[in-house]
């Protein structure tokens, strides 16, 4: 009788106060922000992700998702590290300022169970934990290449500088080597590129496999040169200290839809590619083949460029991350 008069004494204090006994524990409720627009390319896979973990995870965990409409890309990384929200789906090039190693997750030769199995996904978590207060739960965007697109035939005035003379619109990851292959690069937001392309201000840009229509440009781009390049690789992210006060039930629910998603991932993939082909060729898109050389020389060029930003860390992750 003593024993349940303290059990029940204990569970009214907890209702008082606010405060869960283990057999109580509360639902964790998470904010997750993405850099892509949660109904568009990316963004709709993020959303089918977040929607699969609130549809198996009530009562343990559910997330809350909001696109850059709420907040910038530009702010995401800074306000996932502080805590601002507790989940992240942000491109690595939008946190080099606090990290270069994750600029190498669309370098990836492996997939997902390769890169858990061989240490490579860990060493990155323990760089992601360190430089970001981050975990890096998953990503999507594996095996879904880039590929410069024109609205024009590529000059070829070279095999070493098939892009001579046109201007294509550029970000940091491929910089390097669209300057390679002759292309004078041009620095724009995406809302500016169809405008730059129908004034043939551009003449091309670079974009993944995925997604010419959901921008509108798929009326004015004329050919695809590949074989794709790098890769449109995004980590799912989690803020340290959300993920700590996590129990250890929640903390292996999200561990559990992680590996669902790497299990779940390429199916999604190949069906969005089969989807965007075959919207590319009924807009009379034409793919030129620029033969192997095409996609080595872009992937060399950018692990050579990051190595230079971190030596060590870069080096001992190629190896781990290439066949």
């Amino acid at each position: 009788m003593k024993q349940l008069r303290r059990s029940l004494l204990m569970t009214a204090c907890a209702l008082l106060t606010g405060v869960a006994t283990p057999s109580m524990a509360q639902e964790a409720k998470l904010t997750a922000v993405s850099f892509l627009p949660l109904n568009v390319n990316f963004g709709a896979q993020f959303k089918r992700w977040v929607d699969a973990v609130n549809e198996r995870g009530k009562g343990v965990l559910q997330i809350s998702a909001i696109g850059p409409d709420a907040m910038p890309p530009t702010e995401q990384a800074n306000a996932l590290k502080n805590g601002v929200v507790q989940m992240g789906f942000i491109a690595a090039t939008y946190y080099v300022g606090m990290m270069w190693e994750g600029e190498v997750l669309p370098l990836g030769e492996r997939p997902m169970k390769e890169l858990r199995a061989n240490g490579a996904w860990e060493y990155l978590d323990k760089l992601h934990r360190e430089k970001l207060n981050a975990v890096l739960l998953g990503q999507i965007g594996d095996g879904v290449k880039m590929f410069v697109y024109t609205t024009k035939p590529a000059p070829a005035a070279s095999a070493d500088r098939p892009m001579d003379g046109l201007a294509l619109r550029s970000v940091p990851i491929y910089k390097p080597f669209f300057d390679a292959i002759g292309a004078r690069t041009v620095s724009m937001a995406p809302g500016e590129v169809y405008t730059a392309l129908e004034r043939n201000l551009v003449q091309g840009y670079g974009w993944p496999m995925w997604g010419l229509k959901d921008m509108g440009w798929l009326s004015i781009t004329k050919y695809r040169y590949g074989p794709g390049f790098l890769g449109a690789n995004t980590p799912i992210l989690v803020n340290l200290d959300a993920w700590n006060r996590l129990n250890d039930r929640q903390r292996a629910f999200l561990q559990e839809m992680a590996l669902w998603l790497d299990s779940e991932w390429p199916q999604w993939r190949a069906a969005r590619d089969a989807e965007e082909d075959k919207l590319q060729s009924a807009a009379g898109v034409k793919y030129v083949d620029m033969g192997p050389g095409f996609a080595k020389r872009a992937n060399d060029l950018r692990w050579t460029e990051l190595q230079s930003h971190s030596p060590e860390h870069i080096a001992h992750l190629r190896k781990l991350m290439t066949r």
